[in-house]
């Protein structure tokens, strides 16, 4: 019976925790303030489940290629509180940054985000875990320092980390 137990370890549950760990499911998340900006970015609207983003920034990546535009780091805006706002109606901006200058044609729009103060959260882990290890960190430092959360937010992933900046 034992020698069963260490093959599931081995076999099973190892593999598990490698792969989750691997993920960023224990990375450690950093808050700090920071100068952040400019930002030049094209995009398109979305509305819907903020978990349908990467597949909106994918597009938006098909069509910056197509029209020969260099995309490079993944941005989005989050327009929305999912806490107070329906799945359905959530809005926010899913895009890429874009060289100031860069021609870009419909179906994408382009938008720009100045520099500014922020109040910056930042964590190394995958697309899928990195927005929940984030928000959950800046909601618990809002909520430590009796601040509210201010929209919109913005997320770049680079480099395998996600930044999420808030505006202060």
């Amino acid at each position: 019976m034992k020698k069963q137990w260490v093959y599931f370890l081995l076999f099973f549950v190892v593999p598990i925790i490698v792969v989750v760990w691997m993920m960023g499911a224990f990375a450690t998340v950093t808050v700090e303030y920071a100068m952040r900006g400019p930002y030049h970015y094209a995009y398109v609207v979305h509305t819907g489940r903020y978990d349908k983003l990467l597949g909106k920034q994918n597009e938006v990546f098909l069509a910056l290629e197509a029209q020969g535009v260099t995309a490079h780091a993944p941005i989005a805006l989050i327009l929305s509180d999912p806490a107070n706002t329906k799945k359905k109606a959530l809005s926010s901006h899913a895009g890429y940054l874009i060289d100031v200058g860069a021609k870009v044609a419909a179906p994408l729009l382009v938008g720009d985000i100045p520099a500014r103060r922020v109040l910056l959260v930042r964590v190394k882990a995958s697309p899928v875990l990195a927005p929940s290890k984030a928000y959950k960190a800046l909601t618990e430092y809002l909520e430590a320092h009796h601040m509210k959360l201010a929209l919109p937010t913005v997320e770049i992933y680079k480099d395998k980390e996600l930044s999420v900046e808030m505006s202060m």
